[in-house]
């Protein structure tokens, strides 16, 4: 009985002949490198913009793996590259400020949110609205809450290499932020 089960859901599954050989190798790779970090997980299938045929770059779901397996384990570059982003995007995005002294993740992940919204500026909704989508801890479609300070520090980092916008509306803007909305 259990065979014609079987026989049957292979039937309704295609399994393509050399997926079993595909599975022992990568199963030899992984027990032989014995990998220290966890291997990176998206939560959710995303289809990314291509930029070129080949070069996917970075997605949100991409920069919560990094924001989880960097803010932990550090080494973005070799992070960067084990997902497999183009090395161009990761130089482009720390161009943007001084990182000669070492990378300080939550300022390179605020960059990375900005580069995600796609637009000219540095901090604008949408970059907001991915910071706060991949650091919520509710859960997917909800509010997307974040801890007010979070959010403060990355507006502030992003709007401060932003030229056209000044400190006074910075702080203008996250006061009202406090005035009407619940924070916490």
């Amino acid at each position: 009985e259990f065979q014609t089960d079987r026989d049957e859901l292979q039937r309704k599954i295609h399994v393509p002949p050399e997926l079993p050989d595909i599975m022992k190798q990568f199963t030899k790779a992984a027990i032989r490198t014995q990998p220290r970090d966890p291997l990176p997980v998206k939560e959710r299938v995303e289809i990314p913009v291509a930029t070129q045929k080949n070069d996917t770059g970075l997605t949100p779901g991409l920069l919560k793996i990094l924001h989880k397996q960097v803010k932990c384990y550090g080494d973005l570059q070799r992070k960067w590259k084990n997902l497999c982003l183009p090395m161009a995007q990761l130089h482009n995005i720390l161009q943007l400020d001084d990182f000669s002294e070492g990378v300080e993740w939550m300022k390179f992940f605020a960059l990375g949110c900005s580069a995600l919204g796609g637009v000219c500026r540095l901090v604008d909704i949408f970059s907001m609205k991915h910071a706060c989508e991949i650091l919520t801890e509710d859960p997917e479609g909800g509010a997307a809450r974040i801890p007010y300070d979070t959010f403060a520090f990355i507006y502030s980092y992003l709007a401060g290499l932003d030229e056209e916008i000044t400190g006074e509306a910075t702080e203008s803007y996250l006061k009202s932020l406090k005035e009407h909305f619940l924070i916490f």
